[in-house]
């Protein structure tokens, strides 16, 4: 059995506020090496441990038990960890406190500046469809909710969005890329203006209010003030209405376009 934790944010990808004391300084020095840190854990945990530092940009910590001794990956930034959150993690290690995961998690939401990150480039941008134009609508958007203050690109996807209780991911922010994919089964003509809206408006509030910390110290982007947010949008409720009308519609025409899309892919593979 084991045990991991991802980086903080929706899936997998770190929130992007900051704090200014987050920065990281030239005299800014370990307060641990591997050796000492090792020490304490075992000390704390009362159990062998054999660690592992890493430079993995999404799995920070993890653990599993291999014949009495505990294998532990953490990431560099646990370094630099307060006493308190190394007896936080030989909690979590030893199964004394479950509370243990608060302190770790808001550690390393405090942290994610030390993890490197490998730049992407931008994929082509598609704002023009053959039903709807992406631009026309986040700049109708961006003037009327966020005084034309938001800054980011915006694409039509693949058609590769995936399911979620029987539903569908019709939008989606990258942080790391600074990116608003939308699904193109919403480029048809049937699809309403103020449901395509309210979708890129969802995507826009991610990039504009990221995630925010809740007591366990897990970053929540679907928050109070998100949802509020959300509500604010003129056409919120009729857009949720046609959605809950047309899924199973939209779903079939999804999975058409996933189909055209791996045949167009092996097409392409055999020419």
């Amino acid at each position: 059995m084991g045990f991991a934790m991802l980086i903080p944010g929706f899936p997998m990808r770190p929130s992007l506020r900051r704090s200014p004391q987050q920065l990281a300084l030239p005299f800014d020095t370990p307060v641990w090496n591997s050796a000492s840190i090792e020490a304490a854990l075992v000390r704390e945990a009362g159990r062998p441990v054999r660690l592992t530092l890493t430079e993995n940009r999404s799995v920070l910590l993890s653990f599993r038990r291999d014949k009495g001794t505990v294998l532990v990956r953490l990431h560099q930034m646990f370094l630099h960890a307060p006493p308190g959150v190394v007896r936080a993690v030989a909690r979590g290690i030893s199964r004394r406190s479950r509370k243990a995961d608060g302190a770790v998690r808001r550690f390393m939401n405090e942290n994610l500046h030390r993890v490197q990150k490998v730049k992407r480039p931008l994929p082509a941008l598609v704002t023009l469809g053959r039903a709807h134009n992406l631009e026309g609508v986040y700049r109708r958007l961006n003037e009327r909710f966020f005084d034309g203050g938001l800054c980011v690109p915006i694409t039509w996807g693949r058609g590769s969005g995936r399911a979620r209780r029987g539903g569908l991911t019709f939008g989606s922010y990258d942080p790391v890329l600074g990116l608003i994919r939308i699904h193109p089964v919403l480029d048809r003509s049937e699809v309403p203006a103020y449901f395509l809206e309210s979708v890129v408006y969802h995507e826009m509030l991610h990039h504009h209010m990221g995630g925010v910390p809740d007591r366990a110290g897990r970053t929540v982007y679907h928050s109070r003030a998100f949802r509020a947010a959300e509500a604010r949008y003129p056409s919120h409720r009729a857009a949720l209405a046609w959605e809950k009308e047309n899924l199973p519609h939209l779903l079939r025409a999804s999975q058409e376009l996933d189909r055209k899309r791996k045949a167009q892919a092996a097409a392409a593979r055999r020419g």
